[in-house]
């Protein structure tokens, strides 16, 4: 069984189960959170399609932690002018761990 699910304007196909690192919002001390915006949700032979989501389902996670993605780095430069400029990103991630997929 698995679900799209559609999270800070990203979609992840998630399993029961399994670990996955979504893009990080500030949810405070929560342990838990619930995804109420499922697209698409396949049981077995059973697919059900929303339009655009599907009402009365729901995916529980358990927030394992924090972590970052690897860094992101890029290069501004001019010819002849002397200039040049190196830049960096870390996306700051969220590991959750899917507990249920509610139908």
């Amino acid at each position: 069984m698995f679900a799209v699910i559609s999270y800070n304007n990203d979609q992840y196909k998630v399993e029961e189960g399994r670990e996955y690192k979504i893009k990080s919002k500030d949810l405070g001390d929560a342990k838990t959170i619930t995804f109420d915006k499922v697209l698409i949700l396949e049981d077995g032979s059973d697919v059900k399609i929303g339009t655009p989501t599907l009402e009365g389902v729901s995916v529980e996670a358990e927030i394992v932690g924090p972590t970052t993605a690897p860094k992101v780095t890029g290069t501004k430069f001019k010819p002849k002018k002397h200039y040049q400029r190196n830049l960096g990103h870390k996306q700051d991630l969220l590991i959750v761990k899917i507990l249920t997929i509610k139908k």
